[in-house]
């Protein structure tokens, strides 16, 4: 019975210095990872605010070279990062820094204001692809496509 007492204290020994070990040593440091801030037309994007239930929604397009979106207009704030290519972006309206044609290349953005008609063209030589995002209620139309007159 005495060596089983013995060796209950020994473990619980070792599993308290163990911890206390544990506890002691350095948390894992970041290493290899690089960020940067978001940046749209206007400027950095620090945050949007939203007043009412809200839900993201997104997807991945690409456009062919030659390839464009076609006059649309963007229902809800929406946010567009660029993963390949450059893309031209003619927007109808809106505030200086957005009103006109701008240029995105791969790792920029665009923020895009609602309600303004825009179309994003692929004038390059090589697909170009863009992660296309948008805040708005839970099941709301996101965009709408111009119809011809």
């Amino acid at each position: 019975m005495k060596l089983k007492g013995t060796v209950a204290v020994v473990v619980g020994l070792l599993i308290l210095v163990g911890g206390a070990y544990a506890q002691d040593a350095k948390p894992a440091q970041p290493t290899g990872v690089k960020s940067r801030g978001l940046v749209g037309s206007t400027g950095a994007i620090a945050s949007v605010a939203v007043s009412v239930p809200a839900a993201l929604s997104g997807q991945v397009v690409e456009l062919a070279p030659g390839g464009q979106s076609g006059k649309q207009k963007n229902l809800a704030p929406s946010f567009i990062y660029v993963l390949e290519g450059t893309l031209v972006i003619e927007t109808e309206g809106g505030p200086i820094g957005v009103s006109g044609i701008q240029y995105h290349g791969e790792g920029q953005s665009y923020a895009g204001p609602a309600g303004l008609w825009y179309n994003i063209m692929n004038t390059g030589q090589a697909p170009a692809r863009y992660l296309m995002l948008f805040v708005a209620a839970p099941g709301a139309k996101t965009w709408e496509q111009a119809k011809e007159d």
